[in-house]
């Protein structure tokens, strides 16, 4: 999905932007501590960087648009493949501790890790996911990498995992039945081992609330920003009304 991007056997060039000095320096010390679920920087040429590929399927409807459901093949709507997702989380997350960057210049929103904050991926969902056997075994497309709280990030992936979203909009991502998602964020987040359950309601909202704040960075137009900030106001919305639904199911 991202313009540019060429397969050479066991390579893949991507383009470069201003953010990828931090981004490159990330991925070296993830190799560093052993996680091997990240592509490998090979090097550069000319504007474009040099990653390992990674064999394995990533689930990319071409179709989506915001507000519209985002296709799944079944291997990725499975409690499995849900599981897997939050323990490769935990497992980056871990990896993640302790890295002092010293180029910070990231995509969004540029500065060192504040205290409780970690440099994670930035965009994680299905689409920048590899999948072998329906498991996820690695994270693509690290452009949006950068300083989060943990929970945040945690919270951020569950929107996109699990989905959070209304049953019309599940069904588009092709469950049928619609499942409890309720009782899924709490497999996500049991599978991803976090201590207090009841600290990732109010990160669903942060996370949120920093995906808005993204927009300013993003070449829109104005009412390219007003309708990514519209589809924002709307998840906000919706997750105003599962609250109690939420808070229930986790602090259970």
């Amino acid at each position: 999905m991202t313009p540019g991007v060429v397969r050479r056997g066991g390579q893949v060039l991507r383009p470069m932007g201003s953010w990828s000095g931090g981004v490159h320096e990330y991925l070296g010390h993830l190799e560093s501590v052993g996680f091997d679920g990240a592509p490998r920087l090979l090097g550069t040429e000319g504007p474009r960087e040099v990653l390992t590929f990674i064999e394995g399927d990533v689930p990319v409807d071409p179709q989506w648009t915001p507000g519209r459901g985002n296709r799944l093949p079944s291997y990725a709507r499975s409690d499995a493949s849900l599981v897997g997702a939050a323990r490769l989380l935990r497992r980056l997350h871990e990896a993640a501790r302790g890295f002092q960057p010293v180029d910070t210049g990231y995509r969004f929103h540029p500065h060192p890790p504040r205290a409780g904050e970690i440099v994670s991926h930035g965009d994680l969902g299905p689409w920048n996911t590899v999948y072998r056997d329906g498991v996820p075994v690695a994270f693509i497309d690290w452009d949006c990498a950068g300083p989060v709280e943990p929970v945040v990030d945690l919270a951020a992936a569950a929107w996109e995992f699990v989905p959070l979203a209304p049953p019309e909009v599940l069904g588009e991502s092709g469950f049928d039945p619609v499942p409890d998602i309720a009782v899924r964020l709490r497999l996500f987040t049991d599978a991803y081992g976090i201590d207090d359950r009841r600290t990732v309601v109010p990160a669903l909202q942060r996370s949120r609330l920093l995906t808005a704040d993204r927009i300013k960075y993003a070449p829109l137009t104005p009412a390219e920003a007003a309708e990514n900030l519209e589809f924002r106001a709307q998840e906000l919305r919706w997750l105003h009304s599962m609250v109690p639904l939420f808070d229930s199911e986790l602090a259970s």
